[in-house]
């Protein structure tokens, strides 16, 4: 392939995690640093082989690129509220994968997919760190025949570094959301108040009180497992690691309750990610566009909409993430 990948909003702080990702695996792969800033992209660019930053602007028709700009692939890390990136790909006929959607605002992108299904391969990965809860879920969800309850919770380091795309859109999506969307009793409801609230036991056995969150993870399990409560928590405070006196990490706490060999058990799985949350992210949405551009072993994916759960092994996700350093435990009772 020697078409470049552009990662618009590449300049942000999951952008450069994901470019550096991007690099590590497929070192020969031209990229393209897409911004709004073109010095920072610039300086974005310096830093990767083979990289090269251009302007984009998200309010024009092709994100305001010349009409013969060739892309293998669009990788949307920056909120794109007028569909321009989308619209862009289905042109090109290229993958496109967005990490900023919420589940409220998502309705335009799946018209736009079903007025032209056959245009692109459109992936839709707003789950948090871009699958990695919804991965370690569906490998613990194995072990079950029945399950009854998921519940997802997140330590958020209160020293993680956010960049302003990624606080825009967590701000954007609880100002406008009615609450947060979970299941409960086979229901989908949205949990405000009190309901919204939730304890955490944290990797460290902490008990932290979190609030509802709901990324894309909700509907992934939920369609997936058909398990009647599903919820997401999310809580800033110490992560375990760095409470211990280690660096920050990212940290996951996977609890399922169901049916296992005729009896009713209880499986918990955690992940810590020593690089950040990130890192963790960037690296999610390498291993989703990877796949998507056939360049995991795999053909390319024809036309569709997809969610990440439907691209990759749920073992082959956990083990690429295994060997870039995080840590998983699972245990059942």
């Amino acid at each position: 392939m020697t078409t470049p990948v552009l990662f618009a909003g590449g300049s942000g702080v999951v952008g450069r995690t994901a470019i550096k990702w991007f690099r590590e695996r497929h070192r020969d792969l031209p990229i393209r640093v897409g911004g709004r800033d073109l010095q920072r992209a610039s300086q974005v660019a310096r830093e990767v082989e083979g990289a090269e930053a251009i302007a984009i602007d998200l309010d024009k028709d092709r994100m305001g690129l010349d009409a013969d700009t060739a892309l293998a692939a669009v990788v949307m890390l920056a909120p794109d509220n007028g569909l321009k990136g989308l619209n862009y790909a289905q042109d090109l006929g290229v993958p496109y994968l967005n990490i900023g959607n919420g589940l409220i605002e998502v309705g335009p992108e799946i018209a736009h997919f079903a007025h032209r299904p056959g245009a692109a391969p459109i992936v839709f990965a707003s789950h948090w760190s871009a699958g990695a809860p919804l991965f370690l879920a569906l490998n613990s969800a194995k072990r079950f025949e029945h399950i009854q309850s998921i519940r997802i919770g997140v330590v958020l380091d209160e020293q993680e570094p956010v960049g302003p795309s990624s606080m825009e859109d967590m701000t954007r999506l609880h100002d406008s959301a009615p609450g947060a969307l979970a299941f409960k009793d086979g229901r989908r409801v949205w949990l405000t108040g009190d309901s919204a609230k939730d304890v955490i036991e944290a990797v460290d056995g902490r008990s932290l009180v979190g609030d509802a969150f709901a990324p894309f993870d909700i509907i992934s399990l939920h369609a997936a497992t058909r398990a009647p409560d599903v919820r997401f928590d999310l809580v800033t405070d110490i992560s375990s690691s760095r409470r211990a006196g280690h660096e920050l990490a990212a940290e996951i706490i996977v609890e399922i309750e169901g049916e296992s060999n005729g009896r009713t058990r209880h499986a918990r799985s955690t992940l810590e990610f020593k690089q950040g949350q990130d890192s963790l992210t960037g690296l999610g949405v390498v291993l989703s566009i990877s796949t998507a551009l056939g360049l995991n072993g795999r053909p390319p994916v024809r036309p569709g909409l997809y969610l990440p759960e439907l691209l990759l092994d749920t073992q082959w996700f956990l083990d690429e993430l295994s060997e870039a350093g995080a840590i998983i435990h699972e245990e059942l009772r």
